[in-house]
């Protein structure tokens, strides 16, 4: 079984993304990772392992553009600002196949959805649900619909202990505009799915 990594990053390439690559590869050396570099105002060093998109998209595009290029039978998507404390791969190799993992669980109005700085899943299940959708803007929700339309298939979200630390050291909330397109991305959610989440109270594991 094999595992690849698609981490995205804007900017923070010695303060964050840097340091996570390091932690990786010093519990596992052979860890298999693709860097998608989301049009960094100073791009990201030339590698094999980084790719480097001309301008910058949404966060939902980016992931999309990392999953369709890695090999791996499993996708583990990460934010950059993230810290690897443990050996991780064969955490994974004992999963359940036929769902989506994270490590932040949201429950709403009786759904289910992860936090999207770390998401797991099978590649087939990423071919079945299908991509990630690129009009979500990067004040989320992205997450909440692709486990809506997991669900509607049949492929639950569930939480998952992997060793990984979030800093949150680059919050969507110091974004320019972020109500304005946070209330967008939920109107866009509505129309989709017909409900409209965030009139309740969420319940988040993490």
């Amino acid at each position: 079984m094999t595992v690849s990594l698609v981490i995205v990053g804007i900017n923070g390439w010695e303060e964050y993304t840097r340091p996570m690559l390091n932690s990786i590869w010093m519990h596992e050396p052979d860890a298999d990772v693709l860097v998608v570099d989301n049009a960094s105002d100073t791009p990201y060093p030339l590698a094999d392992h980084i790719l480097r998109l001309p301008e910058r998209v949404s966060y939902a595009a980016a992931l999309n553009e990392g999953a369709k290029r890695v090999t791996g039978e499993w996708i583990l998507t990460l934010n950059n600002d993230i810290r690897c404390e443990g050996k991780f791969i064969s955490e994974i190799e004992r999963l359940e196949k036929d769902a989506i993992y994270g490590r932040q669980i949201i429950e709403e109005s009786g759904h289910t959805w992860l936090g999207n700085w770390l998401a797991l899943m099978e590649k087939v299940t990423y071919w079945i649900v299908g991509e990630w959708d690129a009009n979500f803007k990067a004040c989320g929700f992205e997450d909440a619909d692709y486990c809506v339309r997991a669900a509607a298939l049949g492929i639950p979200t569930k939480p998952v202990e992997l060793p990984f630390k979030h800093l949150w050291g680059k919050t969507r909330w110091a974004i320019p505009g972020y109500e304005h397109t946070r209330e967008e991305n939920i109107t866009y959610f509505e129309k989709k799915h017909g409900w409209r989440p965030g009139r309740s109270m969420a319940v988040t594991h993490d």
